[in-house]
């Protein structure tokens, strides 16, 4: 049985985050009851506990927020039936207000422990073997990249929720959180642990001109609504 998880070392080049002008770096917190709610929260928020999301590139952090707001297939196939041309329905929008009132904001995780790769084969094992039940309390017998993205969260956080726990032989933490893939597309996304000293880099107001915020807008055929 493999002792250690595969591990991960943040980016040289600093995360990325958008969030409201006022939430500087925040960690998230997950109350009880929307613990219990297999659509509410994050995919790894842990009960007690802070967790702080990043990307490794502006484009993973805008891709992380903006996919609120992308068309749903409810909505276009309404809009068909009354007579919209396929493929010609109109692109979801994003608020007009929506730039102004957030911040991208670039960090750095100080002096961090290393990450757990949840994306990693050698995870999976490490974690079947050694948080076998909470797996088995969730019907999973081995983990897979396909069960790590599922859309319930409830596993995801009761496997980030076990590795907060983990200690070395002094009682301190092992990890600093959990490196993942965005279930978005092909950007790399990380799940920092309260704990874990952060120290902000530069913020900016979202562009809708600038390259990576375009290439997400144009990804998930958003418009900023004029």
């Amino acid at each position: 049985m493999r002792a250690e998880p595969a591990l991960a070392t943040p980016p040289d080049g600093g995360m990325w985050r958008v969030e409201r002008t006022s939430s500087r770096l925040r960690f998230s917190s997950l109350n009880p009851v929307d613990a219990l709610d297999d659509r509410a929260g994050n995919r790894f928020d842990i009960p007690g506990a802070g967790v702080l999301y990043g990307a490794t590139t502006p484009q993973g952090a805008y891709a992380e927020t903006l996919a609120a707001f992308r068309p749903r297939a409810s909505m276009i196939a309404a809009l068909s039936a009354m007579g919209a041309e396929p493929g010609r329905v109109a692109p979801g929008q994003v608020p007009a207000s929506w730039p102004a009132s957030r911040r991208l904001r670039s960090f750095d995780v100080i002096g961090a422990l290393p990450f757990v790769d949840v994306e990693s084969p050698i995870t999976h094992t490490y974690l079947t073997a050694h948080a076998a039940s909470v797996l088995v309390h969730y019907g999973v017998e081995n983990l897979d990249v396909a069960t790590v993205r599922g859309p319930g969260r409830l596993l995801t956080r009761a496997i980030a929720g076990w590795l907060y726990t983990r200690t070395d032989q002094h009682g301190q933490p092992q990890f600093a959180g959990i490196r993942y893939m965005s279930r978005l597309g092909d950007f790399e996304c990380w799940a920092i642990f309260d704990g874990t000293q952060v120290w902000q880099r530069s913020e900016q107001q979202p562009d809708p001109t600038s390259q990576q915020m375009r290439e997400v807008l144009e990804l998930f055929a958003l418009t900023v609504r004029a």
